[in-house]
């Protein structure tokens, strides 16, 4: 369970993660150390996996994102090899494993549509997959992985 003072400080973070540990402090009503020891302990405990930047990936010419359902085998091992074969392609930014029908998830960023269609007949030489489904995304109109995180901490 969470203290409020690592709740509190790690809303801090979501909204801003380059903050100093001072200004954090002065926020979050700790000392500059406290406020050091308790992102290491956070850290330590797995609570926080790292810090990072958020890019726009339009500006970088990533102009295209789809989400590919993917059918598989049923079998375990042949399951475990296709999760395996989709995590090493560097197009693909997230692979969940479903229950279901389909077997994964795969969210894709590219370039264009060519780039796209490279990316699902790769998926389809796997040779445990039995078919895909592929939803281009037209319009993301919200996108804040850390909403439901800022629910749990502030207790909304």
């Amino acid at each position: 369970m969470l203290r409020n003072k690592d709740k509190k400080l790690l809303l801090e973070l979501l909204k801003n993660g380059r903050l100093s540990f001072s200004k954090l402090g002065r926020i979050c009503k700790m000392t500059r150390q406290s406020v050091f020891s308790r992102i290491k302990t956070l850290k330590n405990k797995g609570i926080i996996k790292n810090f990072t930047v958020n890019l726009d990936e339009k500006k970088l010419g990533l102009n295209l994102k789809a989400y590919i359902l993917v059918e598989t085998e049923p079998l375990r091992i042949d399951r475990e090899k296709a999760w395996n074969l989709l995590k090493a392609l560097p197009q693909i930014s997230q692979v969940h494993q479903l229950f279901g029908r389909y077997s994964f998830l795969i969210e894709v960023v590219v370039r264009n549509i060519d780039e796209l269609s490279e990316i699902v007949r790769k998926v389809h030489r796997i040779e445990v997959v039995r078919r895909t489904e592929t939803m281009i995304v037209f319009k993301t109109e919200k996108y804040r992985p850390q909403h439901p995180l800022e629910g749990v901490l502030s207790g909304k």
